[in-house]
């Protein structure tokens, strides 16, 4: 049911914090270091205009990507390897954040059920 997605009784998000996101973040949109010590590290990310604020359950969640090859919805990636970028995810984030409430909002199944409904809801129309 669509109520029990919006209404989420552990949404502390509902009325913010509300957080800059990029809206199509993805590898595609990311530029890195081709080389050198620096090899791999992220330069810039470019494609902005479509960005916007959001609630922090839109964007502290698992890339849509991560489940899917070339961001198609009917070609999926082995469940192994999605649960792989899933831990990966994790783990740097325990690593990089000062705020243990975006672990909790990563991890709850109902703020990634949003997202996709949110995803879709927002799809350009034929």
């Amino acid at each position: 049911r669509v109520a029990d997605t919006i209404e989420d009784p552990l949404d502390r998000c509902r009325l913010g914090p509300f957080v800059l996101a990029h809206m199509d973040f993805s590898p595609r949109n990311i530029i890195f270091s081709p080389e050198g010590a620096d090899a791999g590290r992220i330069l810039c990310v470019v494609d902005w205009e479509m960005s916007l604020t959001v609630p922090l359950w839109a964007l502290a969640c698992y890339p849509s990507w991560f489940g899917q090859i070339c961001s198609s919805p009917t070609l999926k990636r082995d469940p192994r390897e999605t649960q792989l970028f899933k831990d990966t995810y994790i783990r740097e984030l325990q690593r990089l954040t000062r705020e243990p409430f975006i672990l909790t909002v990563v991890q709850n199944p109902r703020s990634e059920t949003k997202r996709r409904f949110a995803d879709v809801a927002t799809l350009p129309w034929p």
